[in-house]
Parts: structure tokens; C-alpha cells; sequence
């Protein structure tokens, strides 16, 4: 498997908190069947700042730890969207997912579905590819889940939490993560990990949920090939 969001860089926001609780959470994915990870340290104006000195400096580090132990680690960024989101990105201030073309996009809980269009439009005209972060927290899509399948055409990518899927977000998440996979409206399963306890990676367990609910190929798809693609 291969997790596209996760915050395991220590130090820099709400995720891992120091170098060993990071290296854990390296060898708890590993052991799930994770063989390559994104680091997706939060932006996000008044809360997170996204330190980028820091950033680099932290992921060098933990990169010698991911070698040692078989894990390939990426650096990319989970940006809470504003207007200038496509200069963040255009400039290198943030790091696009594996500073490949994909972009990992998050808006508030109550933001309108028509500003998730219109960002979501911008971002393509740049250039890059949006991937939607845990699409089930959003009211707006939630209450509409064909508004999914209209952001997919688009050209934008759902990504999901695995925690949301397995029901350990609540049963309103877990019924619409429900109807989105048998619609075929997800593209990515990540695990959104913030800390070797709170917030744990529960991958294996998804894709083992997900493959006998929806079949191998389904799961393998969304953890995998899909994720794969990315770094490509």
C-alpha cells in the first residue's frame, strides 16, 4: 500500500510530536503493509504555517529512518484552500504530493459547495490535479454525494480516510463513505494518521473492510494503484 495523507513529520503541526513518535509510526505502517508514505504537513492561514525550513530539515532526517527500515518517504503538503493556494504551489512555499502534479486540498467543515467548484477549477487551470482530502467531513457534499461524482468529472480526485470507511469517524461518515464506494466515487484511501495512538493508521484494516466488502481489485485500486499513479 502506499498512504497519500499523513501527518507522521514530527514538529511541525498537529501530527507526530517528536522524532521517535514519527519513527514509530513509520514501523506501524510498515508492519500494515505500507511501503511508501507522503508526508502531508498542515497550511493553513492562523493555525498552521507550514514552516518550511523546518519541514525540510525534520524530513530529511526521518527520510534516513524510512530507508533503514524499507519505506520510501515524499514530501507534500495539506493546504486549507484560499486564493493563494496556486502561488503556494507554483512557487515551491509548498510542496505539491511527491512535488509531483497532484495537490492535496482541504476546506473547512462548512465551506459552500459552489467555492469547492470554483477552487477546485483554479487549481486545474494551473495546472495541477486536486485531491480532495476526507470529502465525508464536508456538510455540503454529504448532503448531496452526487456533487462527488460532478467534482470528479471535473477532473478532481476523492479521497477518503480510512478510519471514516471502517466507522470509527461516526455513522453519518461511514454511511456516505458507503454510498461514495459503491458508487465508484473514491479514487484514494488514505489514513490521515496523526500520532502512533491518537489518530492511528488503521490501513490494513481498511483494505481488508474494503476487499471483502467490494472485492481485492476494488481495494488494491484505491490503496495501491490508484496512490501509485500519484507518484508517477
Amino acid at each position: 500500500m502506499i498512504d497519500i495523507h499523513c501527518h507522521a513529520l514530527f514538529g511541525v503541526d498537529d501530527g507526530s510530536q517528536s522524532y521517535e513518535e514519527s519513527v514509530e509510526m513509520l514501523k506501524e505502517a510498515k508492519s500494515q503493509g505500507i511501503e511508501a508514505v507522503i508526508l502531508t504537513p498542515h497550511y493553513r492561514h492562523g493555525m498552521f504555517a507550514y514552516p518550511q525550513e523546518q519541514i525540510e530539515e525534520n524530513f530529511a532526517r526521518l527520510q534516513k529512518a524510512g530507508e533503514q527500515m524499507g519505506m520510501a518517504l515524499y514530501l507534500g503538503c495539506e493546504y486549507h484552500v484560499n486564493s493563494l493556494i496556486c502561488e503556494a504551489f507554483s512557487t515551491g512555499r509548498c510542496h505539491r504530493l511527491a512535488d509531483r502534479r497532484y495537490v492535496l486540498t482541504e476546506y473547512s467543515h462548512v465551506t459552500e459547495y459552489p467555492y469547492i467548484v470554483q477552487m477546485t477549477r483554479d487549481v486545474m487551470m494551473h495546472g495541477y490535479i486536486p485531491v480532495i482530502a476526507h470529502v465525508e467531513r464536508y456538510g455540503c457534499l454529504a448532503e448531496n454525494p452526487e456533487r462527488v461524482a460532478a467534482l470528479r468529472e471535473m477532473g478532481a480526485w476523492i479521497q477518503v480516510n480510512a478510519d471514516a470507511v471502517l466507522g470509527m469517524e461516526g455513522r453519518g461518515p461511514k454511511k456516505f463513505c458507503k454510498i461514495l464506494l459503491q458508487e465508484d466515487w473514491v479514487d484514494v484511501v488514505a489514513s490521515d494518521s496523526h500520532g502512533i495512538r491518537n489518530r492511528a493508521c488503521h490501513m490494513r484494516k481498511c483494505y481488508d473492510y474494503i476487499g471483502k466488502k467490494y472485492g481485492a481489485d476494488y481495494a488494491a485500486q484505491l490503496m495501491c494503484d490508484n496512490p501509485a499513479e500519484i507518484l508517477r
